[in-house]
């Protein structure tokens, strides 16, 4: 039952995150408990019955990595990451990736998240900065920006997959166990940005839904098994003792 629950807090969040730009969906991952060995009192001293287990538990999730569907936006600024790119963002935590493109400028021209103010970061780690006086500002499917037509730096691309131990960080941000490698555009398969779009959620709500209803029954069913030996008990206790 606990496991059950642990699940649907799970799949509650996914559902909560169906239409939030880039975000990735968690699988819970279920455990086995040790099981123990069964046996039974004889003369000779015992008779092995076999195995049994003593419940699950969902013991950590898994971040599903693959491509969200694209949603044209048609705006300059708006970037859909493709594959397994991912740039990065100057927090007060640290560096740390997203795939959540909807990208804007600062006051002062500072090229930065839209949802968080965070500051997008070049392959050196430094922040990207345009001119206040540019009538366009462009980024290429390399992550290439440009001003009025000259370039002015280059957005910071990083390949993460699911062996860089990618955690969820809140506000759409990951962390990884280790610095992830840089990801050369001209070496990629496919261009790693979408211009004029953005990444929806990979999750399927179909899927967590027929999920959350399959939880919910086996949460229930646990709980009548759970109820049901109570009331076993309770007669054992009050009926087969009784002395009329």
């Amino acid at each position: 039952m606990l496991a059950e629950d642990a699940a649907q807090q799970v799949i509650a969040e996914n559902l909560a995150n169906a239409n939030t730009t880039g975000y990735k969906e968690d699988v819970p991952r279920f455990a086995s408990f040790e099981e123990n060995l069964v046996a039974a009192s004889d003369d000779q001293g015992g008779v092995s019955l076999g195995t049994l287990g003593s419940g699950s538990s969902m013991n950590s999730t898994f971040t599903d990595l693959s491509d969200g569907p694209l949603q044209q936006t048609n705006n300059n600024l708006d970037i859909a990451m493709r594959g397994n790119a991912y740039f990065s963002v100057q927090t007060l935590n640290g560096v740390l990736y997203s795939r959540d493109g909807a990208l804007a400028l600062s006051s002062n021209g500072t090229l930065v998240q839209a949802a968080s103010g965070y500051p997008i970061l070049n392959s050196q780690g430094r922040t990207i900065t345009v001119s206040n006086r540019a009538k366009t500002v462009t980024i290429d499917p390399d992550g290439n920006i440009e001003e009025d037509g000259s370039s002015s730096g280059q957005i910071g691309l990083f390949s993460i997959s699911a062996e860089d131990n990618p955690t969820k960080m809140g506000g759409n941000l990951i962390s990884t166990s280790d610095t992830p490698v840089v990801l050369d555009p001209s070496k990629s398969s496919i261009a790693p940005i979408a211009v004029g779009y953005l990444e929806g959620s990979n999750v399927n709500i179909v899927r967590e839904m027929v999920t959350m209803i399959a939880c919910t029954r086996a949460y229930e069913a646990n709980a009548k098994t759970l109820q049901a030996h109570d009331e076993t008990l309770e007669k054992a206790v009050s009926q087969v003792g009784k002395v009329n």
